[in-house]
């Protein structure tokens, strides 16, 4: 069964019917991919009720990791058509299709193996006066269901790192997938069910927002919410969730920092990539910048002849560096912003635009207003900005409201560890650029770019509760 031949909503072992529907749009030909059904208020009492009933006797551990390992293997198997559907559905190029089908096996090993090194851990009460006898200690276990709500931009990668946890912790899950990129979360679901995830374990919500998301994360029998996105949609879910514990991945304008002795031909290559990748909607792409002004004009021009030589166009073409942004709407925002920045007399490298194909784009010296500078652009679009000192740098990228991560680059092993200890990020990177990322690594922000981390072993410790046992021991009877 492809993912055309599903109706995208999966509940109890199955998948379900609706009256409502929708259509999957290749990304850059705008042809019609898949017609597949809307998820109601209705599927989400269903899929709830199915995951509670399913959480009341979680898997064993030995089976979790079995599960987990041959659906990474499913994928595998799978590649072809799962990265067809994927490079249609996103408009990213193949190679980017390659590479995140790969990361998702991985993430669902990586569970594998934490799924039976779940354990808690001994509480020395005996150092309490009048617990000499006692003896105490944790053990880990499933929070019950977790709802989980992912991106388009990542939506294997992403969908991995919240359901693989999930499982590895004994939990069931509801999935509620980004309503433009549902068919890689299909072909997730699909392999994980193939693989011998019973029934009512992980269900599927295509559906939007506003009424299935809303709905899922305001149950009263969801105990946990894994959610990337916007800031502005993680304010509402964490005003919606009640008391369940949340887990946000946010919003940000990640900075890369080039102190005055770094080398210049690493940053420009690595830029090359992490600014313009899946046309700049990564959540750690390189969007500023903040170069020593010793350096800032010889970047520049590298960066420039770096940035003029990359295509943007079908994603399918081997030409093509990166394909569109999701939507038309999306590109003409960013290049509002640029043309923005253009008219304040900014110099503008790239920047052209077709339908929903933005060219990758230098902007060198925007103003400190531009919200190229203060908003998360999430399009193939870099500034570039000079400071007088790493010192200058380091407030500058500790004044805006989010906190991702940041890259820093520098041969002095002093400077880079001062920039660690003073920089407001989730992850500070070490000569390469903010958008590095190991799935096993703990991967999360601060400030406006959320709270929480993901990271297989990181995660199932936040997906699972310690329970407390004590024992009172008495001397034994007899002989």
């Amino acid at each position: 069964m492809t993912a055309r031949e599903t109706t995208g909503i999966f509940i109890g072992g199955g998948w379900a019917e609706s009256d409502e529907g929708f259509t999957v749009y290749d990304k850059y030909t705008s042809q019609p991919v898949a017609e597949l059904k809307l998820a109601t208020e209705s599927h989400v009492e269903a899929a709830v009720a199915s995951a509670v009933e399913a959480s009341r006797q979680p898997l064993p551990p030995a089976q979790r990791e079995e599960i987990l390992n041959r659906a990474a293997a499913l994928l595998d198997e799978r590649a072809d058509e799962i990265e067809a559907d994927y490079v249609a559905e996103t408009g990213f190029t193949p190679a980017d299709a390659a590479g995140e089908l790969k990361r998702a096996a991985n993430i669902f090993r990586l569970s594998a193996g934490e799924a039976i090194r779940i354990a808690g851990e001994e509480v020395p009460v005996a150092a309490t006066p009048g617990s000499e006898n006692r003896i105490a200690f944790t053990m880990r276990v499933p929070v019950g269901v977790v709802a989980a709500i992912s991106p388009f931009n990542a939506p294997l990668s992403t969908v991995a790192h919240k359901v693989g946890p999930a499982i590895a912790a004994g939990n069931s899950v509801v999935l509620k997938p980004a309503g433009v990129t549902p068919l890689s979360a299909i072909a997730l679901t699909r392999a994980l069910t193939d693989a011998g995830l019973p029934a009512g374990h992980l269900s599927l919500l295509p559906g939007p927002g506003a009424r299935t998301g809303t709905a899922l994360v305001s149950h009263p029998d969801v105990r946990f919410v894994t959610f990337t996105g916007s800031t502005a949609v993680g304010r509402d879910i964490r005003k919606n969730s009640g008391l369940a514990r949340t887990h946000l991945e946010l919003g940000s304008n990640s900075v890369s920092i080039v102190a005055a002795d770094a080398d210049l031909g690493l940053v420009t290559d690595l830029v090359g990539r992490a600014g313009y990748r899946k046309s700049g909607q990564v959540c750690t792409s390189v969007q500023r910048i903040l170069a020593d002004r010793s350096v800032f004009d010889e970047l520049g021009e590298l960066l420039t002849t770096k940035v003029a030589s990359l295509k943007a166009g079908d994603p399918r073409s081997p030409d093509s560096d990166i394909g569109p942004l999701i939507s038309p709407d999306a590109a003409a925002r960013a290049r509002a912003w640029i043309e923005e920045a253009r008219d304040a007399g900014t110099t503008v490298v790239g920047g052209d635009l077709d339908g929903a194909v933005l060219q990758p784009t230098l902007v060198i010296s925007p103003n400190d207003d531009s919200p190229l500078v203060t908003e998360e652009a999430f399009a193939p679009v870099v500034s570039l900005i000079s400071v007088d000192s790493t010192n200058e740098a380091i407030e500058v990228a500790n004044s805006g409201q989010y906190g991702l991560h940041v890259g820093f680059f520098t041969q002095d092993l002093d400077r880079a560890f001062d920039a660690v200890r003073r920089l407001e990020a989730g992850g500070v990177i070490i000569n390469d650029t903010s958008s590095y990322h190991a799935d096993l690594m703990p991967y999360g922000g601060v400030k406006e770019s959320g709270h929480g981390v993901e990271g297989p072993k990181y995660a199932v410790q936040d997906m699972t509760d310690p329970r407390l046992v004590v024992m009172n021991l008495q001397a034994p009877g007899g002989g």
